[in-house]
């Protein structure tokens, strides 16, 4: 008896494109990017700041921080696979506007802002989400929010 096997040897297979495949290089390297422009140390602790401008960073880990400025401008938080809480609802702008940015890789920034200003929201979202739960006003002083966010989440509250 001689068995029929329908499977050819002669037959190419050519391998398929992975598009997750593409993913997980794209974040390996946003996460190499990541850590060499912030460097792997981590400022983890509770701080209260006064300054017109500050940078928060949590690598693998979290961080607090309280802004209570009479002329708050501009901020940079970063969260890589841990999260950053900040507080502006003590802050003030002398101003119309101030600037933050933001990146979340595999991390989460809540956000907190004064009932008076209003949030432009300009962050763009990749498998992650970003959540605006803010009362919008005819206010003057604006935050206008940019960055990343990467398999994470961003939340804003009054």
């Amino acid at each position: 008896m001689i068995a029929n096997d329908s499977r050819s040897p002669e037959k190419n297979h050519q391998p398929r494109a992975s598009s997750m495949g593409s993913a997980m290089a794209i974040l390996l390297v946003a996460t190499i990017v990541f850590v060499v422009v912030n460097g792997p140390s981590s400022d983890a602790s509770d701080r209260n700041s006064t300054e017109s401008s500050f940078d928060a960073s949590a690598f693998l880990s979290g961080v607090q921080r309280y802004n209570n400025s009479a002329d708050f401008r501009r901020g940079e938080a970063s969260a890589f696979m841990g999260g950053v809480e900040l507080d502006f609802r003590d802050a003030e702008m002398q101003g119309s506007q101030a600037t933050l940015d933001v990146t979340a890789i595999m991390g989460g920034i809540n956000l907190r802002v004064p009932r008076t200003w209003t949030v432009i929201n300009h962050v763009t979202p990749i498998l992650g989400g970003v959540e605006d739960h803010t009362h919008h006003g005819d206010n003057e002083k604006k935050l206008f929010l940019e960055g990343t966010v990467v398999l994470g989440g961003l939340e804003i509250k009054n």
